[in-house]
């Protein structure tokens, strides 16, 4: 395993981080959608959008658990997407907490999430510079 992520255990230790993030999320937007309903404040109705959400995060979570045990050789996509989505919940997270992004709305925002927002990009910077050669093959 250690050498399908070119040797380093310190990029399997990251993937897994964020794999085990992603997982969290997962079974929060899928088996647990009353907790993000009470933190976030969004109201019984949101249940359905919450699950939509998740249907886009499982899929992310198989495919990392397929590279996983399999090969990251060619599989750019899947570390660019999950740089993007960081880099675009950060920069919300960031947006709504200075007033910039729907400062019309009552917007929860948690120290938190901004943390592992920045978390999860570093970590995807560290992963697709350091297996460009793998990843890009």
């Amino acid at each position: 395993m250690v050498e399908n992520f070119g040797g380093s255990i310190l990029y399997l230790i990251l993937f897994l981080i964020q794999l085990l993030g992603l997982s969290f999320y997962s079974y929060l937007v899928i088996l647990n959608p009353k907790k993000i309903i009470a933190d976030y404040q969004v109201g019984e109705g949101a249940i359905a959008p919450i699950r939509l959400i998740g249907s886009f995060i499982v899929p992310l979570v198989l495919v990392g658990i397929y590279l996983l045990f399999t090969s990251i050789e060619g599989a750019w996509i899947y570390f660019i997407l999950g740089l993007l989505t960081s880099l675009y919940q950060l920069f919300y997270d960031l947006g709504t907490r200075f007033g910039i992004i729907d400062k019309g709305y009552t917007i929860i925002n948690k120290t938190e999430d901004t943390i592992i927002s920045i978390v999860f990009v570093v970590a995807s910077v560290v992963l697709i510079n350091g297996l460009h050669d793998k990843i890009y093959a």
